[in-house]
């Protein structure tokens, strides 16, 4: 009896384990041809084209540049802020995760510096929020 209860608490922290990491994996936007790599809870994603050099993730694509994530503001249950930085500019901003229906993470861009998309061979503000899937 007591190896089945110890049995059942580890499989309760496996379980946990496993919807803390909400802000975790690959996501991509169809619409607009991004895709968002993250791991919000450890800076282990390697930078793209940079040698040795890790951060919390990155937003690339039809995009003006890549969004490299430098610093995790906060993360909750079902909302996390970020810092992102423009690589081929001055560009950076706080980003805000949430979690809507179906595991969709919500993107809300917090400031004035849009990231932008291509459309019709120029660049465009992406709207304030963007939906992403796994």
């Amino acid at each position: 009896m007591k190896r089945i209860s110890i049995l059942i608490l580890l499989l309760a922290g496996v379980v946990s384990f496993a919807g803390a990491q909400t802000f975790k994996g690959h996501f991509v936007n169809d619409e607009y041809k991004i895709q968002m790599e993250l791991n919000l809870y450890a800076d282990s994603i390697p930078v793209p084209g940079i040698d040795d050099e890790m951060c919390y993730g990155y937003i690339r694509g039809n995009t003006n540049g890549m969004w490299v994530i430098l610093k995790v503001v906060s993360v909750e249950k079902e909302k996390a802020v970020f810092r992102a930085s423009c690589d081929n500019g001055s560009d950076s901003q706080n980003v805000e995760l949430t979690v809507a229906e179906g595991g969709k993470l919500v993107m809300r861009q917090l400031k004035d510096a849009y990231i932008k998309t291509v459309a019709n061979k120029k660049y465009v503000k992406l709207p304030k929020t963007v939906e992403f899937h796994k």
